[in-house]
């Protein structure tokens, strides 16, 4: 490893462990802007019955996780023998790519690390396209280049830039792999905070399709992970009787049981979503130095403006200060001017825009101590 922050994770936020070592602040003092979690937090309650429910690991979890899985996806829509779950979307991801084992794989960039690693675990070959924002993705150009045995990726709406891409182009997209024989992936982990159901590809089946969904993000569980994939029936029953039927715990199977009977929950946390993203964005925009992408999910994708601007210096001035955003110059095609941070509740974006305005009117964009190295993600 080569002791940057993100090794272990191949440049994702969220390690408060390591954050707070590096910037010598206790985990709890950290505002954390670089992982997109419901702001709201978990549902009112869910903390209290977690403790009830303790007593349950001292036995095995209930087998593919039935009951969850049972009301999943009646919420969901999809038949529950359609249904996988896992242990957090990135684990599902994983676990698809290395059972099914393509050839080739199409990975958007810039976008989420883990389909890269994943292909790269499962020895096939990786070949990237753009969904730079700002330029018009040609998907049906991409459709073109598949061929059987490959597998493309997409992540709808995209990390990190947040743009949501109409269901109707994404079938086409799937219809033009089925006449070439290869398979389709898409990443709808933040979805459910788009306040944009009908967006999603879960349904109808197609034999070439599967639809991964976080549960961990829209529930605010990123410590318990929980995550489901949609896929031909067929498929899914390969995976659920010769797969590891203790993917779940018991606790996490707890919580979402719980999560899917809180009501009016999800209303209030896509209220305050987009409440707050109005004011973030208007608040980065209002300095003059900087561009907010248009964009769907409950985060923001920003590029600076300013000359001189390096991301790396502005992360670190803002980490002295206990708060943290995701550098996004390790994303293929991204470079220094670029960050993502992620909308939280009113006192802590405040927080973020004050310190952002001391940042600029300090002057210091990080000519010094300029990291740009370490591997793509």
């Amino acid at each position: 490893m080569s002791g940057r922050l993100d090794d272990e994770t191949g440049g994702h936020g969220g390690d408060l462990a390591r954050a707070s070592e590096r910037w010598n602040l206790n985990s709890g003092e950290l505002i954390d802007f670089s992982s997109n979690i419901n702001p709201l937090g978990p549902p009112p309650g869910l903390l209290d019955h977690l403790r009830e429910a303790l007593p349950g690991i001292v036995a095995y979890p209930t087998p593919q996780a039935r009951e969850l899985r049972e009301e999943l996806g009646n919420f969901l829509a999809v038949p529950a023998d359609r249904l996988l779950l896992g242990n957090g979307a990135s684990e599902l991801i994983h676990l698809i790519i290395l059972w099914r084992r393509p050839k080739r794989v199409f990975v958007p960039a810039p976008s989420f690390s883990e389909y890269e690693r994943a292909a790269s675990l499962a020895g096939s070959a990786v070949e990237r396209y753009s969904l730079m924002p700002g330029e018009e993705a040609d998907l049906a150009a991409v459709g073109r280049k598949l061929k059987s045995g490959d597998l493309l990726v997409f992540c709808n709406p995209n990390n990190p830039t947040g743009i949501l891409y109409p269901r109707r182009e994404l079938m086409s997209l799937v219809d033009a792999a089925a006449e070439r024989g290869a398979e389709i992936m898409i990443d709808e982990s933040f979805i459910p905070l788009t306040g944009k159901p009908g967006e999603s590809l879960r349904e109808p089946e197609r034999y070439n399709l599967w639809v991964i969904t976080s549960l961990t993000k829209v529930w605010s569980l990123p410590g318990l992970r929980l995550g489901c994939a949609a896929g031909p029936r067929k498929y899914i029953e390969e995976l659920t009787s010769r797969g590891d039927p203790w993917r779940v715990n018991c606790l996490a199977q707890a919580a979402g049981l719980y999560c899917l009977g809180s009501s009016g929950y999800l209303e209030e946390s896509l209220a305050l979503i987009d409440k707050e993203r109005a004011y973030l964005a208007g608040g980065f925009l209002e300095t003059g130095s900087f561009h907010v992408f248009e964009g769907s999910a409950n985060y923001l994708f920003i590029m600076g403006l300013q000359p001189g601007f390096e991301v790396a210096g502005y992360r670190d001035y803002l980490a002295e200060r206990g708060i943290l955003i995701r550098r996004a110059d390790n994303f293929h095609n991204l470079d220094h001017r670029y960050f993502r941070v992620a909308v939280r509740r009113r006192p802590e974006n405040r927080r973020l825009l004050q310190e952002t305005a001391g940042y600029l009117k300090s002057g210091k964009f990080s000519l010094n101590n300029i990291d740009r190295g370490g591997e793509k993600a």
